[in-house]
C-alpha cells in the first residue's frame, strides 16, 4: 500500500512537472512551431522586396525553418531566432535575437545587425509596425502549416536574396523526395497529441503535422474538434471523445525523455486501455522535427510518419 501511493504521488508530481513544461514550451516557441497564433497579419501586408545585386542583402530571420533554408541557399542570415534546446551547428557563429510571446523580438538585437528585410512568423505581427519603422527593414510573415506552405516559402525566399533557380531547384528535389499523397480507401485512424495523459491538446488536419499525416494516408481526428483561441492548429480535447475516436495510431510530441512519457501513457488506466497503447502503436516524434522547427527536414519528416502508418498497416494485412 505504502509503495502503491508513493508511486501515484511520483506520477502525479511528474504530470503536473511536464504539463509547466508544456505550458513554457508553447509560450517561448509559438512562434515557430508547426501551430499558428492568429493576428492581424495578411498577405496584403507583407513588404514588397525590390531585386538587390545577388548576395547584397541583409536578412534577418526570426523563424527557424527561414534560417535553414537561407544558410542550404549559401546565404547566412544576419541572425537566427534563440530557440529553447540545442542550436542548430549550422547556426553556429550567426548573432541570435531573444523572443517573447508577450513582448516580441529583442528590438536592440534586431537593430544590431541592421537588416534588410526581416522574416518572421505572423505570431509577431502587432510587433511589426514599430520594428519597420526603426529598423526601415522590409517584413515578412511566413507560417509553416502545410507542404504547400513550405515550397511557397522557398520561392519567396529564393526570390528575396535573388537566388530563385536556387529555390526552384529545391523545391524540385522536395517534391522528387516525398512523392504523391497516399490515397486509400480504408485509412488508418490516427490522433496526435502535443502534451501528457493529464493535459494535452491535438493537433488539427491544418497544423504542419496534419498535413503531413493526411498526405502519407492517415486520417486524423477526431473531427469536428475547434481550434483553440491562441494556438491554431491545436485543439482541446476531452479524455472521452479520444475513447470514443480509439485511434489505430496514437502520435506523442513531448517535450522531455520519451521513456517517461511512455510510461506515463502506458500506466495512465484510460490511455493504457486504448489499443493503439496497447498493440505498441504509439510513437513518439521529435519536437525539434515537428514543433520547433516545422518545415526544415521535410524529406526526414515525411518517411517517419509514412514509416509508421506503413507499418501499422502491415500488421493489420498480417493479422
Amino acid at each position: 500500500g505504502g509503495r502503491l501511493g508513493k508511486a501515484k504521488v511520483i506520477s502525479l508530481f511528474a504530470c503536473v512537472l511536464f504539463t509547466l513544461v508544456l505550458v513554457f514550451v508553447l509560450k517561448i516557441n509559438s512562434s515557430h512551431i508547426g501551430i499558428i497564433i492568429p493576428s492581424s497579419a495578411t498577405a496584403g501586408q507583407e513588404e514588397v522586396i525590390e531585386e538587390v545585386d545577388k548576395g547584397g542583402i541583409r536578412v534577418a530571420t526570426l523563424l527557424p525553418f527561414a534560417a535553414d533554408q537561407l544558410i542550404a541557399m549559401g546565404c547566412d542570415p544576419v541572425c537566427v531566432p534563440k530557440i529553447s534546446g540545442e542550436t542548430p551547428t549550422e547556426w553556429e557563429g550567426i548573432p541570435e535575437v531573444q523572443l517573447d510571446h508577450s513582448i516580441g523580438p529583442n528590438l536592440e538585437e534586431l537593430i544590431a545587425v541592421n537588416p534588410d528585410v526581416i522574416i518572421t512568423g505572423s505570431t509577431y505581427a502587432q510587433f511589426m509596425p514599430q520594428i519597420e519603422s526603426i529598423t526601415h527593414a522590409d517584413v515578412v510573415f511566413m507560417d509553416i502549416n502545410s507542404i504547400d506552405s513550405v515550397q511557397d516559402h522557398i520561392r519567396r525566399l529564393s526570390e528575396i536574396i535573388g537566388e530563385p533557380n536556387k529555390g526552384q531547384e529545391m523545391i524540385r528535389k522536395i517534391n522528387l523526395d516525398i512523392g504523391s499523397a497516399i490515397s486509400v480507401e480504408d485509412k488508418p485512424r490516427v490522433l496526435a497529441l502535443f502534451g501528457t495523459p493529464a493535459s494535452f491538446y491535438a493537433f488539427l488536419p491544418s497544423s504542419y503535422l496534419g498535413d503531413l499525416i493526411n498526405h502519407s494516408g492517415g486520417e486524423l481526428g477526431p473531427s469536428g474538434l475547434t481550434s483553440h483561441k491562441i494556438y491554431a492548429g491545436l485543439a482541446p480535447l476531452s479524455m472521452e471523445m479520444v475513447i470514443a475516436f480509439e485511434p489505430d495510431i496514437l502520435f506523442v510530441l513531448f517535450h522531455g525523455p520519451v521513456e517517461t512519457s511512455r510510461s506515463l501513457f502506458e500506466n495512465d488506466p484510460l490511455w493504457g486501455a486504448l489499443d493503439s497503447v496497447k498493440n505498441n502503436h504509439m510513437y513518439f516524434l521529435e519536437d525539434d522535427r515537428y514543433v520547433m522547427r516545422p518545415g526544415s527536414n521535410l524529406y526526414g519528416s515525411i518517411n517517419e510518419i509514412k514509416g509508421y502508418i506503413n507499418n501499422y498497416t502491415a500488421n493489420i494485412i498480417a493479422n
